[in-house]
């Protein structure tokens, strides 16, 4: 009797313990020769409220001030989102947070494509999991 109960404790730990992994945020990255770039997706378990997302771009370009204003696109599998007429801060930081309603989950798999455009110039970098 004693085996049984310990086995099913067990089994709810090994359980709860698979669920807290895939709660996780996932963290993409990549860089190109101005910008690097991080996306973190949390998982929501309500996908009417969308998925947090946070988009943290640097840039390490050698002129901070030929950027100006900038935007940025970023292409995924389950949806799109962007921001337009934006700025760097005075460490050539810019970070933005949002919910995006996406038709699907966000995956590890996922590799998600960044469009920056700025002072005539465009870059696109592939983002991966780490």
């Amino acid at each position: 009797m004693m085996k049984r109960i310990f086995f099913i404790v067990f089994t709810l730990f090994l359980m709860c313990g698979c669920q807290a992994k895939d709660k996780e945020p996932l963290v993409f990255t990549g860089k190109s020769d101005n910008w690097t770039v991080k996306e973190i997706v949390k998982p929501s378990s309500d996908k009417d409220k969308g998925e947090p997302k946070t988009i943290k771009l640097t840039y390490t370009g050698k002129d901070m001030k030929s950027v100006g204003e900038f935007s940025f696109k970023l292409e995924a599998p389950n949806g799109q989102w962007g921001v337009s007429i934006i700025e760097l801060d005075k460490k050539g930081k810019f970070e933005k947070k949002t919910n995006a309603i996406v038709n699907r989950e966000t995956l590890k798999s996922d590799k998600p494509i960044i469009i920056l455009k700025w002072n005539d110039k465009k870059e696109e970098i592939t983002l991966k999991n780490k």
